[in-house]
């Protein structure tokens, strides 16, 4: 069951602009797999932030979302490497939601805040949309409808979009609420890019969020076993560097020679894909490649540096010219600004929840929401559990922007 629910609540983000047409809610009783496990009626407010009302049927589709997130890391970690122990129940298949973490708190207590986390985000997109005028396009809304459109199709029918929605737990206009989301973001966005506008980024200040840098790996591993090869190779590898440095240091034109080089010699196997080097954010590459890279001005080459790939020679190149060579690459940083915007605005906003949460145990929610699931369909749990999770990975706050680390050229590298 876990599975199939991994796999639901991926799909919700793949089809976030999958957007449906006029509510159906209106006037009828309240119903919803939300409103079986805890009797509060979807449209009421639950939580307010800086007076954008979410209801409950937003509450706790985010709540289930993160708690299956969790679910889903957690229990990968133990499955693989043992982690995580004594938060994983006896037979290794759930968590003990009253678990404590480091920090004295218990793993429930962690999964709502990380919900309200990802709903304080949500809703201050909404807010600062409103603020700088940015609201749906005609454009965005013909996308919301063909996505729709698509969104039926794959699934069959009408009739099993809507068994789909019911699975979230969600609304067509919560769906649809949710699927903005994605295009306000979008529409600040193009703001930050837009000169002259309040939230324009300079282009010397895509420096805060990036780096460009390239560099000849010699490598001292196998790259496809990730074993080191003999030691004779190493040292042959070391004396390589040593004169491809040499090179470098007396050459009237060390850039052109550098790509050169790289071109010749590198065994970086990311370079076919990203042969003028990685546009990246901190936290992307190797703890000494970033360091490195930092500590160059553009246009500065570096010493010999060994990382557990190898021999590096690293050049910094001017991030503002590889910006100009790579756009989609400078609005992948201008997501990470809107990000850090959106989260210091988070960081102010007064929140105030309603009595009915006073005891809300997003642990034991969710363990309900799993329980009403298999009730409802038994023979998909059967055979759900033979099939692959969809990936519910590292989405708390910031999965709008479609931005989640490395930012190179064309795909990302860890060397």
């Amino acid at each position: 069951m876990k599975k199939i629910i991994c796999a639901l609540l991926a799909m919700t983000m793949v089809l976030l602009c999958a957007g449906c047409g006029e509510s159906k809610t209106g006037g009828t009783a309240p119903s919803g797999i939300y409103y079986d496990i805890t009797g509060i009626a979807p449209d009421e407010t639950l939580m307010e932030v800086d007076g954008n009302p979410i209801s409950a049927e937003l509450y706790f589709y985010w709540t289930t979302y993160n708690c299956s997130s969790i679910d889903y890391q957690l229990l990968t970690a133990y499955n693989y490497y043992g982690s995580y122990s004594d938060l994983v129940s006896e037979d290794g298949t759930s968590l003990v939601w009253s678990g404590e973490l480091a920090d004295g708190k218990t793993l429930s207590e962690f999964a709502r805040e990380q919900s309200e986390d990802t709903i304080k985000f949500y809703s201050t997109i909404e807010t600062m949309a409103k603020e700088y005028d940015i609201s749906l396009t005609d454009e965005d809304k013909a996308a919301i409808k063909d996505s729709h459109a698509a969104a039926v199709e794959d699934l069959g029918s009408e009739e099993a979009f809507e068994k789909y929605l019911y699975q979230l737990g969600l609304t067509q206009e919560a769906f649809d609420r949710i699927s903005s989301a994605a295009y306000l973001f979008d529409g600040m966005t193009d703001l930050v890019l837009e000169e002259g506008s309040p939230l324009y980024l300079a282009e010397e200040d895509y420096n805060e969020y990036g780096v460009y840098a390239d560099h000849i790996l010699l490598a001292t591993v196998d790259p496809t076993t990730g074993t080191a090869i003999p030691s004779d190779q190493i040292a042959a590898k070391l004396d390589t560097a040593n004169d491809l440095l040499k090179q470098l240091r007396a050459s009237d034109d060390p850039e052109t020679l550098f790509a050169q080089l790289a071109d010749e010699y590198s065994e970086d196997t990311g370079r076919e894909t990203n042969p003028t080097g990685y546009i990246y954010t901190p936290g992307t590459m190797v703890e000494i490649f970033e360091d490195t890279a930092a500590a160059l001005e553009p246009g500065e080459i570096s010493d010999i540096i060994q990382s557990d790939y190898g021999y590096h020679i690293i050049l910094r190149k001017d991030l503002t010219e590889g910006l100009k060579e790579y756009p989609e690459q400078k609005r992948a940083l201008a997501e990470q600004h809107l990000q850090s915007l959106i989260e210091l605005e988070m960081a102010d906003v007064e929140v105030t929840y309603s009595e009915k949460l006073d005891d809300f145990d997003a642990g034991t929610f969710y363990s309900d929401y799993l329980d009403r699931m298999g009730q409802l369909a038994p023979d998909e749990t059967a055979e759900g559990e033979d099939s692959s999770a969809g990936d519910t990975t590292g989405n708390t706050a910031g999965n709008t922007t479609g931005s989640n680390g490395a930012t190179d050229n064309t795909g990302s590298t860890n060397k």
